[in-house]
């Protein structure tokens, strides 16, 4: 007598592609659903030396002397000054360069449409715009500032506004 073996069950042969179907749906929507981690980078310059660093394709950041900042690749960047004083360059302003958001002590700088130096002090800081505009916010007190003004600011509201000339917003650019 021979023996039948029993024909393979029609699910069997289903389950492997199945599987891999499912695998790479769960992996699709996972892409998706959680965020980008966030990454800070750490910029720093030495005594004597400048640096520039691009972040997105139309902003370029000039970093002094002895400065040191972070830059986050969040969807917004936000850009931290952590010592010194640099200068945002912005080439071509679009969508992205309106978001830009720089933080020095406790003062949150947010881009309009602004070519500016951010300097960071021993109980605050300072910024100068050089072209455009930016609002600034600090404690209860939130400031638009236009070409042509400086604002001093301490660690909880501003202490002066001046005019400046564009020659005089981060002089020291031209040794760089």
């Amino acid at each position: 007598m021979t023996e039948t073996k029993p024909a393979p069950s029609n699910r069997r042969k289903y389950i492997i592609p199945f599987a891999s179907a499912a695998a790479v749906m769960l992996f699709g929507i996972s892409i998706f659903i959680l965020p980008s981690p966030i990454s800070h980078q750490l910029h720093t310059t030495a005594t004597g030396q400048y640096k520039q660093v691009f972040v997105g394709p139309n902003i370029r950041i000039d970093m002094n002397s002895n400065s040191s900042m972070t830059v986050s690749n969040d969807q917004t960047p936000v850009i931290e000054l952590l010592q010194g004083s640099i200068y945002f360059d912005i080439t071509n302003s679009d969508t992205n360069t309106n978001k830009l958001v720089a933080l020095v002590d406790e003062a949150r700088i947010k881009n309009i449409d602004a070519s500016f130096s951010a300097e960071l002090q021993n109980d605050g800081g300072s910024i100068a715009i050089a072209e455009g505009q930016a609002e600034i916010q600090i404690g209860a007190q939130s400031r638009l500032i236009n070409a042509g003004q400086q604002v001093v600011f301490g660690r909880t509201h501003i202490t002066e506004e001046s005019s400046i000339s564009s020659a005089d917003v981060a002089p020291w650019r031209q040794y760089k």
